[in-house]
């Protein structure tokens, strides 16, 4: 923690959060978005886990395009079954209040909130936000009670580098796998790191 602490104070990248460790993600979540809305002046707030390879530029880009709807939640929209079973992964205590299957929903790799989204879920009373036990869910929850404009980008979760992808994000070496060597392997191709932002075609089209 102490190398942590000199890392944040010399180079500024890191955002101390009041969480406890032992605090369940959908709770670290609204207190990440809290503390954000009081600390930056942003359009969009971005929540990326740290076992994607991320292209800033192009997800720069995505966020600078003018929309019609400001209250807005972008990500890799998903659904699927409810887990019921205790004894399996991905169990959802509160399975009883969804259902057979989960509302659509961004997968929790990566996603972005406009900023009057993130403002409605900063100043919104913490007790009157719905919590399940995963915090991509839980988010989604939010947004469909906010009723925002949900839009999809398969971009943001590529399994593999092409001229567009946003975010890599390969679920089946979530952990099974060198996650650091994973991001360097991918940081050294061109595909990946080198190739523009826009392919060409795009490009002459603007």
């Amino acid at each position: 923690m102490e190398d942590l602490q000199k890392e944040a104070d010399m180079h500024h990248d890191f955002l101390f959060i009041d969480a406890d460790e032992d605090t369940k993600s959908p709770q670290k979540m609204l207190a990440f978005f809290k503390a954000v809305y009081h600390m930056f002046d942003a359009e969009f707030y971005v929540k990326a886990d740290d076992d994607i390879y991320l292209r800033p530029d192009r997800l720069a880009a995505l966020l600078a395009k003018e929309r019609p709807e400001h209250r807005t939640y972008v990500g890799c929209m998903k659904k699927g079954p409810v887990v019921n079973d205790p004894n399996m992964k991905w169990y959802e205590s509160s399975w009883e209040l969804l259902g057979n299957e989960y509302f659509v929903h961004a997968s929790g790799s990566l996603y972005a909130l406009s900023s009057e989204v993130v403002e409605a879920v900063a100043t919104a009373k913490s007790e009157s936000l719905r919590m399940f036990d995963y915090e991509d869910v839980t988010v989604g929850a939010w947004m469909l009670a906010m009723n925002v404009k949900h839009e999809d980008n398969r971009a943001m979760c590529d399994p593999t580098c092409t001229p567009t992808s946003i975010a890599v994000w390969d679920k089946k070496c979530s952990g099974s796998c060198n996650i650091t060597d994973k991001i360097k392997q991918l940081h050294n191709t061109t595909l990946c790191s080198k190739s523009p932002t826009l392919p060409p075609e795009v490009e002459e089209e603007e």
